[in-house]
């Protein structure tokens, strides 16, 4: 039996060893190769002088298909990430803040094996795929220079030039002269025995300085990369394409199964009472009605301390974080050398990052609902350029990241909750289904289909007893009561205009 068991045990081993784990830093590099080679199509007007600009490797023209539009392929990233680096206006707009998406159908397009793969693993892991995409941009964006216009120190035009890139600029020049006085007197320096908590080195200590407190990030004096950040990025799941440039001037063919993969149609939404705990931390796409919207509030995503004794910015990345404990102590150099010292740290709203935020609560649509149930909710969290999309009453669907979030980060609510944790979904793209009458009838139907709904509204309109007729179509599942359908019918439609 002993035998066995130690048989059995290596047998265990050797499949966890063997057991196939992700490599972040081959993902890194094959998504740094996916922004650099991908390629779209675009269309060509059929005009004979754009024609004649195109050459003939680019242009690709369907052989069995007459009057079809010409299209040619493109490269994709790096034109906007250029755009992004200059600070060039979008669509003639003046917003601070660029949209980068990432449809994970583009790297199945781009490489039916790699590309599949790692689209599977950003579906199942989205956050950390989310920061390891948006590592790579950083770097792909650190090593571009700045094309047309003048140049600056930190490498924008001088024309899109603001507060935020000098603030930028005097905390890199503190940062490398910090960094080189460090470097010079790196020979000299002796640890201090006593420390300046009184001995044991607790001046290092990870509970001291904040990195283990759970409500806040390490405090560090290094510049995060998120405070240096001036886009958003969003991850698109599989099937759905972007809506962005420069995915807003793609050509996508129906007909084509290369493209199939990318129609918006083939994405299904699933209501919230199939969103189980195997889908927590992917990514998924629920529909619902909004029924409850929040203002819309900065929220802090990088904290700013200034050291009064001896003068350094310090910086605590707070990112998806409801709650922080603010730093108290200096992990500066020249702090841990001082033998007494006190809560020398104050919070500078100014140097601080904030986005826009704003809480949604998702309910159930009334046909997922199961007859007898109460109709479930779901609070959704939406940052940037994702707030003010959708109001109360809109029927959408949202692509996000399914998260838990604890009930409270201290205090009585945190230990009266103990174990139990809340679910929210992180927003990564929000699409309103319907805003009016008007939109909704002209953007999902087709000709035939709205010409034959005007037929039958007109049927109604015209007939012996259009209220009747309307009123027995409120619960059809209740018999009789038509006069209680019918008084409901007109305190619906009735009222008088309100003109302001």
């Amino acid at each position: 039996n002993t035998k066995s068991a130690v048989t059995m045990d290596a047998a265990a081993r050797d499949d966890i060893a063997g057991a196939q784990y992700p490599s972040y830093d081959e993902d890194e590099a094959m998504f740094a190769d996916f922004l650099k080679e991908h390629t779209i199509l675009t269309t060509v007007n059929n005009s004979a002088d754009d024609i004649d600009d195109v050459d003939d490797e680019d242009l690709m023209l369907e052989p069995t298909a007459e009057g079809k539009q010409l299209v040619r392929r493109t490269t994709c990233y790096p034109p906007h990430l250029q755009r992004i680096k200059n600070r060039d206006t979008i669509n003639n707009s003046h917003q601070k803040t660029y949209l980068v998406e990432v449809p994970l159908s583009e790297l199945v397009i781009w490489d039916a094996v790699r590309g599949l793969e790692l689209a599977q693993r950003a579906t199942k892991n989205a956050t950390r795929y989310h920061e390891l995409f948006c590592k790579v941009i950083d770097s792909v964006l650190s090593k571009m220079e700045v094309t047309g216009g003048g140049r600056r120190r930190g490498g924008a035009a001088s024309s899109a030039r603001d507060s935020i890139d000098v603030l930028m600029e005097q905390r890199q020049a503190q940062q490398e002269a910090r960094q080189a006085e460090v470097q010079n007197n790196a020979n000299n320096l002796v640890d201090d025995v006593n420390g300046p908590l009184g001995g044991g080195g607790l001046e290092n200590d990870a509970a001291v300085l904040g990195a283990g407190n759970g409500t806040g990030g390490t405090a560090t004096e290094e510049l995060p990369a998120l405070l240096m950040r001036r886009y958003e990025l969003r991850v698109l799941p599989l099937r759905r394409p972007g809506a962005y440039a420069p995915f807003d001037v793609q050509f996508r063919d129906n007909d084509s199964t290369q493209y199939a993969s990318s129609g918006s149609s083939a994405i299904q939404a699933v209501s919230l009472r199939q969103i189980r705990s195997r889908a927590m931390g992917h990514l998924v796409t629920v529909s619902g009605m909004i029924v409850r919207a929040s203002d819309v509030k900065p929220a802090c995503t990088v904290a700013t301390y200034t050291c009064d004794a001896c003068g350094c910015e310090i910086y605590q990345v707070v990112h998806n974080k409801r709650e922080f404990l603010p730093q108290r102590l200096c992990p500066s150099t020249d702090c841990q050398k001082q033998t007494k010292h006190g809560d020398t740290l104050h919070l500078q709203t100014r140097g601080s990052k904030f986005v826009k935020f704003q809480e949604l609560k998702l309910q159930e649509l009334p046909n997922q609902v199961p007859m007898g149930h109460v109709p479930r909710s779901l609070t959704v969290h939406c940052r940037g350029e994702l707030t003010r999309l959708a109001s109360p009453g809109n029927e959408v669907t949202i692509d996000g990241v399914f998260l838990p979030q604890r009930v409270a980060e201290g205090g009585y609510r945190a230990m009266k909750a103990g174990l139990v944790t809340t679910t929210f979904v992180e927003a990564q793209n929000i699409i309103v289904h319907k805003k009016s009458y008007d939109d909704s009838i002209s953007g999902s139907l087709a000709e035939e289909e709205r010409l034959k709904l005007e037929e039958q509204i007109r049927e109604i309109a015209t007939g012996d007893d259009p209220v009747g007729t309307l009123s027995s179509a409120i619960a059809p599942e209740i018999f009789g009561h038509e006069d209680i359908k019918r008084a409901l019918l007109l305190q619906l439609v009735g009222g008088c205009t309100r003109k302001l």
